[in-house]
């Protein structure tokens, strides 16, 4: 068992470049990872994105965002659950606000994903975690044929 004591942990930037601005608590878990996240009013979470194999959601603790969909923003506050499967649509978290928005994310990680993201139409492969593992991103089309560079 392990307790982490949020309160007692400091934050630490992350995702911090450009619209994305946010930080968090790491509170653990190794295949189902946690943190608490703080965004700052106006910022985004991350790229707009699509895991095809970690399943990820979200509880918020305080303040007001949208969710954007490739069916339109939804509105979440505080004490909304919100889950995004494993191949589901893609999604981002928008503060438009003027106050932080504090929530909890969950990954539940398998320890390889393959993630898509639709505006950048970049693709991402990751095999193991961090710090240790490796994250390979490419442009979606950018494919070489199964066989090339082979003799």
């Amino acid at each position: 068992m392990k307790i982490a004591r949020s309160n007692d942990l400091p934050w630490t930037p992350a995702l911090q470049r450009g619209r994305f601005d946010q930080r968090r608590k790491a509170l653990g878990g190794e295949k189902l990872a946690c943190s608490l996240w703080e965004l700052a009013p106006g910022k985004r979470s991350f790229p707009f994105h699509v895991h095809h194999v970690t399943e990820e959601a979200m509880w918020v603790v305080s303040g007001r965002a949208k969710v954007r969909t490739p069916d339109g923003d939804v509105d979440v506050g505080p004490g909304d659950f919100v889950s995004f499967p494993a191949g589901g649509k893609a999604h981002q978290i928008v503060n438009d606000g003027t106050e932080p928005f504090v929530y909890v994310g969950m990954s539940a990680i398998a320890g390889f994903d393959v993630v898509e993201y639709p505006d950048s139409k970049k693709v991402s492969v990751a095999i193991g975690g961090f710090p240790s593992g490796r994250r390979m991103i490419f442009r979606a089309d950018q494919q070489v044929d199964y066989f090339d560079g082979e003799d």
